[in-house]
């Protein structure tokens, strides 16, 4: 069970074409203080179901609103008295930068058109940074998970997020975004006081990306494989890597995971890689242990849904058998959790409670015909879990009730 997992950053791939430089820890340049207390905290749930209606409403104008640009181009640019900010090559980044920052929310909502989820989670209060987080969840069964966390920012009592921690690659996307900015300034703009690694392998990165946005994804990978200056090393740019490998084959994917984890072996901010590593190690109780820290931080009990899916991929089905059970009951629209503590009856042989969960399932609105059709018919990979119990008695006769 390969969790893929993909990368909404603010249009990323297409901002790179206008970086800009590298800032140190945004948590001590600039400050987004709000203070906490009920009358906040309402105001920050309140801002995360604003920020889901907007996606689930196709509202993009809507979601923008809640950008504040100030505060994120300060948390981009901040701390660098070396760039020259009124230079003219440096507006234009700028300007070009927040043109792509406006798809950022269309990117959401087409995945949640193609079947993903983006669900407000909670939300938190960050003593050292002195404001609020407000966590969203990005979730879809092929591309796996992914969290976003929000930071807010009091503008003028107008409640905003100047920022995003963002899960999968564990930093505020303001940092991944700044430091790598400065592969593309060129060094007369830095008044001479920063070395801009700027050189033919920054070109092959540039390069790769292309590559891997057309869809050509051997030749991305061959040419991230290929690099050897620091920017072989960075965090950022592994994880880059295991995305494009995890679209070629599991031996590349592997590999990268491996490379990833091995350059960050005490990284607690790559949980969700190292889950995926474990568990094509088939190292299932470790997996679960990450799991449970990432549960842990995140307070998100759907999490116990992938741990269902760990259990059932170790064959301890009296374990995924009470995880699916808790998100059928915590999550009643969400058919994978059905589906999940159904398969997971049938590989118990326990074909009789089989039978009574698709009366359960009918009775929650599903169409008899498209039950009969998940049980009968292939997967993708041309698989069927459940092809002996389409075969059983209990279930032929269940078939011919009326």
């Amino acid at each position: 069970m390969g969790l893929k997992k993909r990368m909404l950053l603010f249009s990323l791939f297409c901002m790179f074409h206008v970086m800009l430089i590298a800032q140190p820890n945004n948590d001590q340049v600039i400050s987004d203080t709000l203070s906490y207390n009920e009358s906040n905290s309402n105001k920050v749930i309140a801002f995360g179901e604003f920020l889901s209606n907007a996606i689930q409403n196709r509202e993009v104008d809507s979601f923008m609103v809640k950008l504040n640009n100030d505060k994120f181009f300060e948390r981009v640019l901040g701390g660098n008295s070396d760039l020259d900010r009124n230079d003219s090559f440096t507006k234009g980044l700028l300007l070009g930068m927040k043109q792509a920052l406006n798809s950022f929310p269309n990117e959401i909502i087409s995945e949640v058109e193609n079947g993903s989820y983006y669900d407000f989670i909670s939300y938190r209060y960050d003593e050292a940074a002195q404001t609020y987080y407000a966590l969203f969840r990005l979730y879809s069964t092929e591309s796996g998970m992914n969290y976003h966390d929000y930071r807010i920012v009091n503008n003028a009592g107008v409640i905003q997020f100047s920022d995003m921690y963002i899960y999968l690659t564990g930093e505020h996307f303001t940092e991944t975004l700044g430091r790598l900015m400065r592969y593309t300034l060129p060094e007369a703009k830095i008044f001479g006081l920063i070395n801009s690694p700027h050189n033919s392998e920054f070109d092959q990165l540039m390069s790769a990306m292309t590559y891997n946005n057309n869809g050509e994804y051997l030749k991305a990978y061959n040419l991230m494989n290929n690099l050897k200056s620091e920017l072989s090393q960075e965090k950022f740019l592994l994880i880059f890597k295991t995305l494009i490998a995890s679209n070629i084959d599991e031996e590349k994917y592997l590999s990268s995971l491996e490379e990833l984890i091995t350059t960050f072996p005490d990284d607690p901010t790559i949980g969700l890689n190292k889950i995926d590593y474990y568990i094509y190690k088939g190292k299932y109780f470790e997996a679960i242990q990450v799991i449970n820290q990432l549960q842990n931080e995140t307070e998100d009990d759907f999490l116990n849904y992938v741990k269902a899916c760990v259990a059932f991929e170790d064959q301890n089905y009296d374990l995924a058998l009470n995880y699916f059970k808790y998100t059928i009951d915590n999550y009643a629209d969400f058919f994978e959790g059905q589906a999940g503590y159904l398969n997971t009856l049938v590989m118990m042989k326990n074909y009789p409670e089989a039978v009574d969960y698709l009366d359960e399932l009918m009775a929650a609105g599903y169409e008899k015909e498209l039950i009969a059709e998940y049980v009968e018919e292939d997967d993708e990979f041309g698989e069927n879990v459940l092809k002996d119990f389409a075969k059983s008695k209990p279930y032929k006769n269940w078939k011919k009730k009326k």
